[in-house]
């Protein structure tokens, strides 16, 4: 049943993006933390290694950046790339929005 929910959400998804060539990301988390000198450089290569485009760190700590629709990155993989580089996962927030 979970799986069927899941195909479910990810056709709608796919069906009201119909249209849209970019999706837009923002990734913040709480007390600042991607303000770390060196674990913040790390969480964007390795996004940009999963193919996140125009990745960049905003004046309010919040990283941003684009993907091709077809090539999103779920937030699954995001945090645990978030997890993988040295980061709490569980303090993390992501929002996606289609641009296009």
């Amino acid at each position: 049943m979970k799986k069927q929910l899941l195909i479910a959400a990810v056709l709608i998804s796919t069906c009201s993006l119909f249209g849209q060539s970019k999706m837009n990301y923002s990734i913040s988390a709480e007390a600042h933390a991607l303000m770390c000198p060196f674990l913040s450089p790390q969480l964007m290569k390795q996004l940009t290694l999963k193919g996140a485009e125009n990745i960049y760190k905003d004046d309010q700590s919040i990283l941003h950046f684009t993907t091709a629709i077809d090539k999103q990155i779920q937030d699954e993989a995001i945090l645990k790339l978030v997890d993988n580089v040295g980061y709490e996962a569980k303090y993390f927030k992501i929002e996606r929005a289609p641009i296009e």
